[in-house]
């Protein structure tokens, strides 16, 4: 307990050190911040929410956080995909992100720049948890506020479940229209339980097709 209360004072130092530096009117470079964006060295978040997000300790997720996952957000996207937490110390790892770029392409026939991309939990964890997510749920809130998409596409059967609060099978969550926060929202598998699946295969594209369908009709409410 002690161990933990320690690492929570030095955490609240760095933090304070990184608000008063990322706060400087000056705009002087301030060296090292607490926690890194993997694909920005060097820089500070870009935007308060992703700042005060990645010196978040509302959970014991932190305790696990040495490179602070940055989303792929971008104003009034078509399709924001929520990811139940990041897939290591990135949203996705390695050539992870040109998979994922190319099923969405095949798929739904989106291009670059109609897609953004998030985690319900932002820290680096080993499984999802419910509590994390609730700690992280706000920010969520924040980047779909601030970012405006047109439609939500949750990956992953814990996603679903925790964003929907419900306990039903994947089968019974896709080819359906959910509403989050006003947003026409869809489920589908996640590429890790497709992966561990192959039977998934079918299931998974006549979703795409009906998901793509809704969002070639131009409807963007029901």
């Amino acid at each position: 307990m002690a161990d933990k209360a320690g690492m929570e004072y030095l955490m609240g130092l760095i933090d304070e050190a990184e608000r008063l530096i990322s706060s400087d009117p000056l705009g002087e470079d301030g060296g090292v911040f607490a926690y890194r964006f993997r694909d920005e060295p060097g820089k500070a978040a870009s935007s308060d929410i992703h700042r005060f997000a990645s010196s978040c300790h509302a959970c014991d997720g932190y305790l696990s956080r040495t490179v602070f996952p940055r989303p792929i957000l971008r104003k009034k996207p078509r399709v924001m995909f929520i990811m139940p937490k990041p897939d290591g110390n990135m949203l996705l790892e390695g050539g992870r992100i040109a998979a994922f770029r190319k099923w969405w392409h095949d798929s739904l026939l989106l291009q670059e720049g109609e897609w953004a991309l998030t985690s319900i939990i932002k820290c680096p964890v080993q499984s999802f948890d419910p509590s994390f997510a609730d700690s992280c749920r706000g920010y969520l809130r924040e980047e779909m506020a601030e970012t405006e998409p047109s439609f939500l596409i949750i990956l992953g059967l814990d996603a679903a479940r925790y964003m929907l609060r419900t306990d039903a099978p994947m089968a019974d969550l896709m080819k359906k229209v959910f509403h989050i926060n006003h947003i026409p929202s869809f489920v589908t598998p996640s590429l890790e339980e497709y992966a561990a699946d192959p039977s998934l295969r079918i299931p998974i594209w006549e979703n795409f097709l009906f998901i793509r369908d809704f969002l070639s009709s131009g409807k963007d409410t029901l």
